[in-house]
């Protein structure tokens, strides 16, 4: 006597097809919470409303050893590794510890921030403590003992000829 196959194939298609019809309507209810990401599901979508362009542009020259670094000498991600650090301890320095998420994390959800509070704090010390750690953070990105270490904050405009200098300001110095 033969088996008949046609009900198991047919629940498996059924069950793969529920499988994708579900994945399909939590895609579809990720987008519409609108900027919501749950991996593996991500919100795809587009600006909303234009923005002008910054008149001007803060960028930072880092010289090592008496030698600047210049982007010209390493591949794009790696020039992001040396400037973003440098970025992200700006704005920290300059927002306090990026306050405004963690008031926006204590409004929005009080108990687990109660919870968690004290691992959200930085150490009293980062500012202290960040060329140190810069330094062999570089160090460990272009392969060298660093002894010396200069960051200045350069501030750029657009104008009709390029980028022009607006201003060059010392920010880190330190000597090993």
């Amino acid at each position: 006597m033969r088996a008949d196959r046609k009900p198991l194939k047919s629940s498996a298609q059924s069950g793969v097809i529920a499988f994708a019809a579900i994945i399909i309507a939590l895609q579809v209810a990720v987008d519409l919470a609108h900027s919501v990401t749950a991996f593996p599901f991500v919100h795809y979508g587009m600006f909303s409303e234009s923005f002008s362009a910054p008149d001007s542009l803060l960028r930072y020259s880092v010289v090592a050893d008496g030698r600047e670094l210049r982007a010209a000498d390493f591949r794009i991600y790696r020039w992001d590794m040396i400037q973003q650090p440098l970025a992200a301890f700006d704005k920290q320095q300059a927002t306090k510890d990026f306050a405004f998420d963690k008031a926006k994390f204590s409004g929005t959800l009080p108990a687990i921030y109660s919870a968690v509070s004290p691992n959200l704090d930085n150490s009293p010390t980062v500012a202290a403590d960040f060329p140190d750690w810069y330094r062999g953070y570089l160090s460990r990105l272009t392969g060298r003992h660093i002894t010396s270490l200069r960051i200045y904050r350069l501030h750029y405009r657009y104008g009709d000829s390029g980028f022009v200098l607006l201003s060059k300001n010392p920010w880190i110095g330190r000597q090993w």
